[in-house]
């Protein structure tokens, strides 16, 4: 298995990981993406297999969603899949449905806040284990007050609405 790494500087706010494998190719997306980034140099891949990561990525506004609603149209034709996918991008799913074309939606993290010490905890759950039945806790203990009163911030099925 052929493994490259290369580390993309789009701008001084957003950068890219990518790995590419014989017959996948892994980006690792971080940081905000704006009306700065720029995802042109993501379009000649060799593999038409790629997959998102985009746990570090830590804002998205308005242009941004449109720059990235243009890139997921060039890269039709492509397989992709998300995975990794914090709350703002799961927003971002359930609001504007181009956002994920046709990505198949591996894993998300499910937003968690504890009502003692209001720390944030986002836990990583499958996509497919959500829509088998597995249930989501809806209360968890803090790993920052030991408190047992953290629980899921919003409704699971509202959540996983981009699930259908």
């Amino acid at each position: 298995m052929n493994t490259a790494k290369k580390l993309d500087i789009i701008n001084d706010h957003f950068r890219f990981e990518l790995t590419e494998t014989d017959k996948v190719t892994h980006i690792k997306l971080m940081g905000i993406i704006d009306e700065d980034t720029d995802f042109s140099s993501l379009l000649n891949l060799k593999n038409s297999a790629i997959v998102f990561h985009f746990q570090e990525v830590t804002s998205i506004n308005s242009c941004g969603i449109r720059t990235w609603v243009n890139f997921m149209k060039d890269l039709q034709g492509s397989t992709i899949e998300f995975a990794e996918c914090p709350p703002l991008i799961v927003r971002q799913m359930n609001m504007v449905p181009s956002f994920s074309e046709s990505a198949n939606i591996s894993t998300v993290f499910l937003p968690y806040v504890c009502n003692d010490c209001e720390h944030e905890q986002n836990i990583l759950m499958s996509v497919i284990d959500y829509k088998k039945g597995v249930l989501i806790p809806q209360m968890m203990k803090c790993g920052q007050c030991n408190s047992e009163e953290m629980e899921l911030d919003g409704n699971a099925k509202q959540y996983f609405a981009f699930a259908k």
